[in-house]
């Protein structure tokens, strides 16, 4: 069965384009596109926000540091969203790649600060190239996916370690935030990280364990550091998260498009997510880009039966990030609560589902299920050499182990 593309307003000029989606916007309201936005900033404001808390505990920021990335990656995923919804017609949500994030998590104990942003500004430059030069195919070819969905599956394996190994420390909260989880997937619920996060709330408030909030409503600055560029952090950090970006994000996030009958700008796309990337990165954005895990959420029946006005999900989705991203130190202060085997069970909760999909898909190949299952282990291990990181020599040793293979068969 062909699926008969929605073209929108590609077409058309940006700024003519631009304004006749909005001087239609009105007419496109439905509350199903409503909630659909609010519905994806919720889901993002919940475990995506507890890996970054995560990564900024590991690199030990400050509170300016921390609220002036929450400003960076909420505003930065909201214009992405905004620009290339209005442009296109389309209902094309942004985010920050929890897998990048999730990198950070040990990237940040083997580089300094500048240093990562460094690989976020040669990260964002590579991805502005590809996009300007349409080069997206072509570069998909370079690298086995399923080497690099064994990469992604190591990196985030630990997250599904901790959600189990956490319940040393409080097994209660633990597995009450667990049950939650699994009987909303079982009853499909959209968000089942949200009512694990209502659980755990619930059962920290019994056990005295969240802290004494300090949240002050105030809106909030940007932080300028100036970035630092070592030929180990691009290696390390750089390399991982073009290809991350590339795969897990802009590949699997215009499928997402494409199979709700939309045809996806891709060029724009990653164009778009590395401009806005390169201009934030020194405020200490780790990159923005078009979701995958939650931008099916705005494009499909349910949050506007008429695809021709379903843009409104991704405008109200890009503002909702926008007015949450102003106010990120609120958001810090909320998150400071709360106590860490709970921000380590939403983390690992909301990583669950990716961690299954690309071990799945590095190991479902039999040609290529030897490569992958080297990545994944030397990702997992840790190791590093001629200060590269673990990310890095996974890569090198799939590629290795499958041009052997390959070439013994031939």
């Amino acid at each position: 069965m062909s699926i008969q593309l929605e073209r929108g307003t590609t077409d058309l000029p940006i700024f003519q384009a631009i304004s006749q989606n909005l001087k239609n916007l009105p007419k496109s309201f439905t509350w199903g596109a409503l909630l659909s936005g609010f519905l994806i900033v919720l889901i993002s404001a919940t475990g995506p926000i507890a890996i970054l808390f995560q990564a900024a505990t590991a690199g030990n920021f400050t509170d300016q540091q921390l609220s002036s990335w929450l400003l960076t990656v909420f505003i930065g995923s909201g214009l992405f969203g905004l620009v290339l919804t209005l442009r296109h017609g389309m209902p094309v949500i942004g985010a920050w790649a929890a897998a990048t994030t999730a990198l950070l998590v040990t990237g940040l104990t083997e580089h300094s600060y500048p240093e990562v942003l460094g690989a976020y500004v040669i990260a964002s430059i590579a991805l502005i190239v590809v996009g300007l030069t349409g080069l997206f195919g072509k570069l998909m070819a370079l690298v086995p996916r399923p080497v690099v969905m064994a990469m992604l599956g190591g990196i985030l394996f630990r997250f599904g370690v901790e959600v189990f190994s956490s319940l040393k420390s409080n097994a209660l909260l633990g597995l009450g935030m667990i049950l939650m989880f699994f009987i909303a997937k079982r009853y499909k619920w959209r968000a089942p990280v949200v009512p694990a996060l209502a659980v755990g709330l619930i059962i920290g408030l019994m056990q005295k364990e969240l802290i004494n909030p300090n949240i002050d409503v105030s809106i909030t600055a940007p932080m300028w550091v100036t970035p630092e560029f070592t030929l180990g952090s691009m290696l390390t950090l750089a390399l991982p998260i073009f290809l991350l970006v590339m795969t897990t994000q802009n590949a699997t996030g215009t499928a997402v498009l494409y199979n709700s009958g939309y045809e996806p700008p891709i060029n724009n796309v990653v164009t778009v997510g590395g401009i806005i990337s390169l201009l934030s990165a020194p405020f200490g954005n780790s990159g923005v880009n078009i979701s995958a895990m939650t931008a099916a959420i705005a494009t499909q029946k349910d949050a506007d039966p008429n695809p021709k006005t379903r843009y409104f999900a991704g405008v109200a989705c890009g503002i909702f990030y926008i007015i949450l991203g102003l106010f990120g130190s609120t958001v810090m202060g909320f998150f400071g609560t709360l106590p860490p085997v709970l921000l380590a069970v939403l983390a690992g909760l909301a990583l669950i589902p990716v961690i299954g999909s690309c071990t799945n898909e590095a190991l479902e190949n039999p040609d290529y299920r030897e490569a992958g299952l080297v990545t994944l282990l030397i990702t997992v291990s840790g190791i590093s050499a001629f200060n590269l990181g673990a990310p890095f020599w996974g890569l090198i040793g799939g590629v290795l182990v499958h041009e052997i293979l390959n070439r013994k068969r031939k």
